[in-house]
């Protein structure tokens, strides 16, 4: 009898792990506590900044490595590995990053210098202050703060609906570098291609670390289809109303659809999933 391989549990926040209505984990707090003690990783990918993640690491008791702002860099604890990772630099706050996206004040310079060339007024964090950003995002006033702490993209909305002003935004931003990741109620802009580098990164220091690793993906949107993609076991984690379902099913169709949404779904399946 051959004994079943190490399982890495790669996770997005909103909307998979975090209620989409509240942002509370409550739901699959159990789920965590028997993932910790069975020794299985479970690491954040997620648009959220590195502030945001870290303070959420510290409320679920999570100490592994997590990719921020929709694969703009990846966070290794020091020591979590014992060996050097590649391209990986030391930082002050205690870990080895390896950035894959450009820097904030960059990314912000070509995202006006696009809306200015295609004559499409955009917002972005940038320009709003905590309070604008709590309230257009419906966000506690700590939340807002941390979120306002970019390191590698820009969240911003377009000030014009017209579908061909969006066109236009759009080929302005690809002739600057731009990616742009689809959100509501603000789209995001960066200088890196999205985040399945930095979790084919990851699954190739696990493997190291741990011989043949099983990987398994949950998210619940297009702009985590990359991470779905690159794992053994991916799943979509339901919303209740939503249109890119039958996009994700179709670019990932060895998919598992959750049947609810949410922490809940998310606890359930990857309860299944290990004790399976």
């Amino acid at each position: 009898m051959s004994l079943a391989p190490p399982v890495v549990i790669f996770s997005d926040l909103d909307g998979t792990l975090l209620d989409p209505a509240t942002g509370s984990a409550d739901a699959a707090v159990d789920a965590i506590g028997m993932l910790a003690h069975a020794r299985i990783p479970v690491l954040f990918c997620s648009s959220k900044t590195r502030a945001e993640i870290q303070l959420l690491q510290q409320e679920l008791d999570v100490h592994h490595p997590f990719i921020v702002e929709n694969g703009g860099a990846l966070y290794i604890p020091e020591g979590y590995f014992d060996f050097d990772v590649p391209w990986g630099r030391p930082s002050p706050s205690g870990f080895i990053v390896i950035q894959y996206g450009r820097r904030y004040g960059e990314v912000v310079d070509k995202l006006g210098r696009a809306a200015r060339r295609a004559r499409v007024p955009v917002v972005g964090f940038n320009e709003m202050s905590v309070d604008e950003v709590a309230r257009e995002c419906a966000l506690p006033l700590l939340s807002a703060r941390l979120a306002k702490l970019r390191e590698y993209s820009e969240p911003f909305r377009v000030a014009d609906t017209v579908a061909a002003s969006r066109r236009r935004l759009e080929h302005a931003m690809m002739a600057e570098g731009l990616t742009c990741s689809p959100g509501g109620p603000f789209d995001v802009a960066g200088l890196h291609k999205d985040q399945g580098l930095p979790v084919r990164m990851l699954i190739s220091l696990y493997r190291r670390a741990m011989g043949q690793a099983q990987t398994v993906g949950l998210g619940d949107a297009l702009d985590d289809v990359p991470l779905l993609q690159r794992v053994d076991l991916p799943v979509i984690v339901r919303r209740q109303t939503d249109v890119q379902m039958a996009d994700m099913v179709t670019k990932v169709p060895r998919a598992v659809l959750t049947r609810t949404s949410g922490p809940a779904a998310w606890a359930g399946e990857v309860t299944r999933i290990v004790t399976e």
